[in-house]
């Protein structure tokens, strides 16, 4: 009997010890539970809302096709030549034997005559995974072509070493910088592009996008706190910065979204649901704008705060100080990212235009660099003031402390 007793003793302060543990973890991370729920809430919404009863259109008729997986048996036949162009490839026709491995035809093998030319090269060996397209109209034979290789693996495997390099580096704000990662990338997906598509105002549909990933990403990476408060509110200032810098810039070189490549495309959209091209370019780049901006608010905030910590002493002329030496080598960083990142974008378009022999100032006046330039130079801009905003900010959260 003691035993027993004894035995349901340590039981039951076992289970008191692990109640308060949770307890306890629940309040440390009350605020990271908080935003966590909040958010999965929201993507679930928008997720689960039938964006078609707006409206509802689509561009093409593929009820009769559909794209699989599926797995080469066999190289039947080739009729192959290298390319002169570059002979680690081949040019000519295969003969494949390819079994489906999902859809209405799963385990169905199927014969399929792959054309390789310059622009579709898809080069497959036996036992290599495909993505099949299979067309089939009603009362005709399926007709099967391949579409392209199967990326799914790599491209899990390459996200698999994204989070894990991410958690073996960051440990517990890390994997709050992963969820982030993820909540932003979803709500683009699955609110912002089809708020846009189906006819709501480009502008307020990023700003919202903006506003909504901003808080929940730094919530969730440094919770709410002084620092947080800065860096959201230079993020955000740094944003429409760029934005308003943007606007007047393409009403100066006379921007608007029906320059964009896409143009006849989008136009079609806008008649079908009212999408607003005017408004697509300013939108664009007040969305791409947010990581190069967020990412200097965040870095300059989080030094300033150190500064303040280590000594409580300083002064907010010391702080504007710090702030303005910190902030030139991540302005001169940021910048060529920026600028690097356009050129490498541009390059293959540049090229092309290179060869068409378009003349300096056709190249100049031209809708594509004009877009490119205007929306790279604006962005910069807008890092580059993200400096000196989050440094007043955190100068005059120092002269309201003291």
């Amino acid at each position: 009997m003691k035993e027993t007793e004894k035995k349901d003793k340590t039981i039951r302060e076992t289970d008191e010890k692990t109640g308060e543990h949770l307890v306890l973890f629940v309040r440390r991370n009350a605020v990271y539970i908080a935003v966590f729920l909040i958010g999965a809430a929201f993507l679930l919404a928008a997720g689960s809302f039938d964006w078609d009863r707006i409206n509802s259109y689509t561009m093409y008729n593929n009820d009769s096709r559909t794209f699989v997986r599926g797995r080469v048996v066999s190289v039947d036949n080739e009729r192959l030549e290298t390319d002169p162009y570059d002979h680690s490839r081949y040019l000519g026709e295969q003969e494949l034997t390819v079994l489906i491995l999902e859809g209405d035809q799963k385990g169905d093998k199927v014969s399929i005559d792959n054309y390789l030319s310059q622009t579709h090269n898809i080069y497959v060996n036996a036992n290599q995974k495909i993505i099949v397209c299979a067309d089939m109209p009603e009362g005709v034979a399926p007709y099967y072509t391949v579409f392209n290789y199967d990326r799914c693996l790599p491209l899990g495997i390459l996200v698999v070493v994204f989070a894990t390099v991410m958690l073996f580096v960051g440990k517990g704000k890390g994997l709050r910088a992963l969820a982030g990662v993820v909540f932003t990338l979803l709500l683009v997906v699955l609110f912002m592009v089809q708020a846009i598509y189906h006819g709501f105002p480009p502008v307020i549909v990023s700003i919202l996008t903006i506003l909504t990933g901003t808080a929940v990403s730094l919530l969730l990476l440094n919770g709410c706190s002084r620092r947080t408060a800065v860096s959201a509110l230079a993020t955000v200032l740094g944003v429409a910065v760029t934005g308003i810098i943007f606007y007047i810039s393409s009403k100066t070189l006379h921007l608007t979204g029906f320059n964009s490549d896409n143009a006849e495309e989008l136009l079609v959209i806008q008649g079908a649901t009212g999408l607003s091209v005017r408004s697509l370019l300013i939108a664009g780049v007040l969305v791409s704008s947010l990581g190069a901006v967020m990412d200097v608010a965040v870095s300059l905030t989080a030094a300033l705060m150190e500064l303040v910590a280590v000594d409580p002493s300083v002064t907010a002329r010391q702080v504007m100080k710090s702030g303005f030496n910190i902030g030139k080598d991540m302005i001169g960083t940021m910048s060529n990212t920026l600028i690097l990142a356009f050129a490498g974008t541009a390059l293959n378009t540049m090229l092309v235009l290179t060869a068409y022999g378009v003349s300096r100032t056709q190249f100049i006046s031209s809708d594509y660099l004009a877009i490119e330039l205007a929306q790279g130079l604006c962005a910069t801009i807008g890092v580059i003031l993200t400096v000196p905003i989050t440094t007043g900010i955190c100068a005059a959260m120092r002269i309201s402390h003291r």
